[in-house]
């Protein structure tokens, strides 16, 4: 009888406060009422993909507890224990994402998609969605910062955001199609040995990046593009090494139309069908008939 009372107290002293709030993630970009009133006053605002307490319900509002306590409305939120939980989850980051990407300039979209994918990953780790969803994330972190580096003048000068989300992707989904993607995404620090048409020596070193990447996932996701990337840039190198000038050398010249003719074929074998293959053949047959490729306006930071 004891232990009754003492417990009877316990509960009116704390009440629901003791019981822990059920967790949820937020769907949508929600404002945050003083009370359930939607003329109350403002105590905040939630974001996409910002994880909240469920405190109580009102009508058509719900108590939330989000670094602030307060009432929003609606119901743009998902309980992170509800049933397909990981699935609604993704589902609103794919929405905004595309949406993201439709507008390019809407930074503020893609950091919510982004909050979306890395917290579904964060709270439901053994969702079958949740490698996908760290890449996801984690993707679109690392082209929102590579955006903001400033142009370097040089190669040798290339700064690289922090990769630490991108490596976790490779280390923890080994073998998987999101591994394969976040490596391709990382190659571009390996691209600093120098400018093109003053070290045109540098492009063999990205050639070999490529090739040594295709080997390493030669069924992935990407690997015909970077298949391709390799071809484009043997062709540039004949390029280089057959016009007139400091760069020009046969020798070299005749080795890179040799190794274009080879890996584009070999492009073809491999990923038959697809627009890389086709592209690879155009860089060949252009070679082949020493008409040379067009030359970009700068070593470009990655990619074709």
């Amino acid at each position: 009888m004891k232990l009754a009372v003492v417990g009877l107290f316990a509960a009116l002293l704390y009440g629901p406060q003791a019981q822990p709030l059920q967790k949820a993630v937020a769907l949508a970009t929600a404002q945050i009422y003083i009370s359930p009133d939607a003329h109350s006053t403002h105590m905040g605002q939630l974001r996409p993909g910002e994880v909240m307490g469920v405190q109580d319900h009102s009508g058509a509002f719900t108590q939330v507890f989000s670094g602030v306590s307060g009432w929003v409305s609606g119901h743009d939120f998902v309980a992170l224990d509800a049933p397909g939980a990981d699935e609604i989850i993704f589902g609103a980051a794919a929405a905004l994402e595309a949406d993201a990407q439709s507008d390019s300039s809407d930074v503020q979209t893609a950091q919510d998609a982004a909050r979306l994918y890395l917290n579904l990953y964060g709270y439901l780790p053994q969702s079958p969605r949740a490698g996908e969803a760290l890449y996801r994330g984690a993707a679109i972190q690392w082209q929102l910062k590579m955006a903001e580096e400033p142009r370097r003048r040089t190669p040798e000068e290339r700064m690289f955001p922090d990769d630490s989300l991108m490596r976790k992707v490779i280390g923890k989904f080994k073998d998987t199609p999101w591994a394969a993607r976040a490596e391709y995404q990382l190659l571009v620090e390996h691209f600093t040995c120098g400018d093109w048409f003053s070290k045109p020596e540098c492009i063999g070193k990205e050639v070999d990046r490529y090739q040594d990447y295709v080997k390493k996932y030669p069924r992935g996701p990407v690997s015909a593009e970077a298949a391709y990337d390799a071809v484009y840039r043997e062709g540039i190198a004949w390029t280089i090494y057959n016009q007139p000038g400091k760069q020009q050398n046969q020798g070299k010249a005749d080795e890179y139309e040799h190794k274009v003719a080879a890996d584009a074929a070999r492009l073809q074998q491999e990923y038959p069908s697809t627009d890389w293959a086709a592209r690879g053949a155009l860089v060949a047959f252009q070679v082949a008939h020493h008409s040379p490729l067009k030359l970009p306006g700068s070593t470009p930071l990655g990619g074709p």
